[in-house]
């Protein structure tokens, strides 16, 4: 537990030990070690939609259908276009494009301000899902009707070259799956959700099979998937009722929980990016400071690695040292929703790891002139030790 300092000169040594630790972070900064993140996704605010007739202006022009485009994405919420309070923020869609370029098929790519965008959102209450996403395993067992399933995998060529076909396929089968395949990474490219399909390799037949999947035996699928590290795993059982038709039974796998629902090809990542978004997505107007408590801060090294990785929580907005102790620092954050939205974004990366503190920890007293009022959440982590 933090010993709070009780003389003048504990309390200078404290100041002057963290002024010291965060000027040699900036110095240090160029040098410090990579964060891993789960899945960082690059392009929400970019959009590249149709642009045959060449009108990128006006309300139902190029821009204002990718700038729709990219606000599914940058929100999480598909039915933000269809409402007309929250769209008249918007009219003038070009006034936040940054760059463009058209491309040889004649469809156009266009770039958004993030941060004026980010503003706008911010400034009618609506959430902001940040970059960095939980990246999900899609296992997807095709029935055709014709006594044949096959696991869809990542890459039809290699099965062929492989002879890794489960069974062999009725006519039209191989192109049944190359149109799944990209329904759901179309799908999932629109809603800015990282998704990947399994190898469907050797390794994973000896310890997965079609009925494992057909079943919803979770336990080998768990086990097949540790390859991947994924965040998620999402079990589509598509049957096809006839042909260009497939109605799926999905099932997704976070962790200890399970949901499971019916519905097209689409409905997959469309459902599991609607239940991400109301997990991460952030509001500034429930924004709030608590208190961050992180043990195992060993040397600069650490402090740096720390601090990059808070800086890079699109959860937090702002975050700084309040007290410094023998190997743990307390850090005071405001955070764009609530404790357990920062706690979710936390989970994303194997950077912290929670501490069991059944009798919490002492908070230091706030200023009586902090703005955001005192603090009344606290989170105990342990930074885990790094490359």
């Amino acid at each position: 537990m933090p010993v709070e300092p009780d003389t003048d000169g504990i309390i200078v040594y404290m100041s002057s030990l963290h002024l010291t630790l965060r000027a040699l972070f900036f110095l240090w900064f160029a040098a410090q070690i990579q964060i891993v993140a789960a899945e960082r996704v690059t392009d929400l605010y970019a959009a590249q939609v149709p642009n045959e007739d060449g009108v990128m202006r006006g309300p139902s022009g190029s821009f204002a259908q990718a700038l729709r485009n990219v606000l599914v994405k940058v929100t999480g919420q598909r039915g933000i276009t269809a409402d007309p309070v929250i769209m008249n923020q918007f009219t003038s869609a070009d006034q936040f494009v940054e760059q463009f370029r058209s491309n040889p098929d004649g469809s156009l790519w266009v770039l958004f301000d993030q941060v004026a965008l980010r503003r706008s959102l911010d400034g009618i209450g609506q959430p902001v899902w940040g970059e960095e996403r939980p990246l999900t395993l899609v296992w997807m067992v095709m029935d055709y009707g014709t006594g044949s399933r096959d696991i869809l995998a990542a890459d039809s060529d290699l099965e062929r070259e492989t002879g890794l076909f489960t069974t062999p396929l009725p006519p039209g089968g191989a192109e049944q799956q190359m149109a799944v395949r990209e329904i759901l990474q179309t799908t999932a490219v629109e809603r800015g959700l990282p998704l990947i399909l399994p190898l469907v390799d050797f390794e994973e037949l000896s310890s997965v099979s079609i009925s494992d999947v057909w079943g919803g035996f979770t336990e080998s699928l768990l086990l097949a998937s540790e390859r991947y590290g994924v965040d998620a795993i999402l079990v589509g059982r598509a049957r096809v009722i006839f042909p260009g038709s497939l109605q799926v039974r999905w099932t997704l796998l976070l962790g200890q929980e399970r949901f499971d629902w019916d519905g097209d090809i689409a409905s997959g990542p469309d459902r599991i990016a609607d239940f991400f978004a109301s997990r991460l997505a952030t509001s500034s107007r429930a924004a709030g400071r608590m208190q961050l408590r992180i043990d195992g801060v060993n040397s600069l090294d650490d402090y740096g690695r720390l601090s990059r990785y808070l800086s890079a929580l699109d959860v937090i907005e702002n975050y700084s040292v309040e007290q410094i102790t023998d190997q743990t620092i307390i850090f005071s954050v405001l955070v764009r929703g609530d404790a357990d939205r920062l706690m979710r974004s936390i989970a994303l990366r194997h950077i912290l790891q929670p501490v069991n503190d059944s009798q919490g920890f002492v908070m230091p007293r706030m200023s009586p002139d902090d703005p955001f009022g005192s603090m009344t959440s606290s989170l105990h982590y342990a930074l885990l030790a790094g490359p």
